[in-house]
C-alpha cells in the first residue's frame, strides 16, 4: 500500500492528499514534521535528504516534493484526465503548477508564519504587507486567465488546479487585505464542490 509520510496542516501534504481521493487510490499516512518529528530521523532522511514532507514510499519507490508526487500519481492513475495526455496541455498544467512553487510559495509563507503560526523570525510586518501586495498581484494574473475557463486547463479539472486550489484556500482564510477578484472566487467555488477538497484542504488554517 502506498504511503504518506506527513502532517495534515502542511499545504504540500494537502496537495498529495487531495489528489489521491479523487484517484480513489487507497493509501495509508504517518505524521511526520514539526510536533510529530521523525523528519531528522536517519530512515527519513534516507527518503528524503532535505528532511520535509511530504514524502511517499508507494511499493519502494520513493518521492519528494508535493508537485512532483502530483504529476506522478496522476500519470500512474489518470493519465487523459487529471494528467494531459497532449503534450502542450500537459507543458501548460505544469506551468500554472511550478508558477504556484516558485511565485505563490515564497510569498504566502510570511503571512501565513507570522499571522497564523506567530513565528518570531516572520514577524515583519512591512514584510507581510508586502507579501499581502503580492499575492494579490498574482492572483490577479489568476483572474485574468480564469476569465474564460473553469479551471486552469479549461472545462475540466486537471493536476493543474490541485496546488493553487490548496494556495487559494490560505489566501483567502488569511487575515490580511485582498482584493475582491470575481473570476478567482467562482473557481474557488467549483473546487468546494469536489468532496476531495473540502476533506483534504478547507480546514481552518493551523
Amino acid at each position: 500500500m502506498l504511503t504518506v509520510w506527513g502532517r495534515i496542516n502542511s499545504m504540500n501534504v494537502m496537495k498529495v492528499l487531495w489528489v489521491l481521493e479523487e484517484l480513489g487510490v487507497k493509501y495509508r499516512r504517518i505524521d511526520a514534521g514539526l510536533e510529530h518529528g521523525k523528519v531528522n530521523d536517519a530512515h527519513y532522511r534516507a527518503m528524503n535528504p532535505n528532511g520535509r514532507v511530504p514524502v511517499i514510499d508507494d511499493d519502494g519507490f520513493t518521492l519528494w516534493e508535493s508537485n512532483a508526487i502530483v504529476r506522478y500519481l496522476s500519470y500512474k492513475y489518470a493519465l487523459g484526465t487529471l494528467y494531459p495526455a497532449d503534450m502542450r496541455q500537459r507543458a501548460e498544467a505544469e506551468q500554472w503548477m511550478d508558477w504556484q512553487q516558485t511565485m505563490f510559495s515564497p510569498e504566502i509563507v510570511w503571512p501565513f508564519q507570522g499571522l497564523i503560526r506567530r513565528a518570531e523570525a516572520y514577524r515583519d510586518e512591512a514584510r507581510i504587507q508586502a507579501a499581502a501586495t503580492a499575492l494579490s498581484d498574482l492572483f490577479g494574473i489568476l483572474d485574468v486567465h480564469l476569465a474564460d475557463h473553469d479551471y486552469l486547463m479549461g472545462d475540466d479539472f486537471t493536476m493543474a488546479d490541485i496546488p493553487l486550489g490548496v494556495s487559494v484556500w490560505r489566501w483567502l482564510n488569511l487575515p490580511i487585505k485582498r482584493l475582491e477578484l470575481a473570476n478567482v472566487e467562482a473557481w474557488q467555488a467549483r473546487l468546494m464542490s469536489r468532496q476531495a477538497y473540502v476533506k483534504h484542504v478547507a480546514h481552518p488554517l493551523t
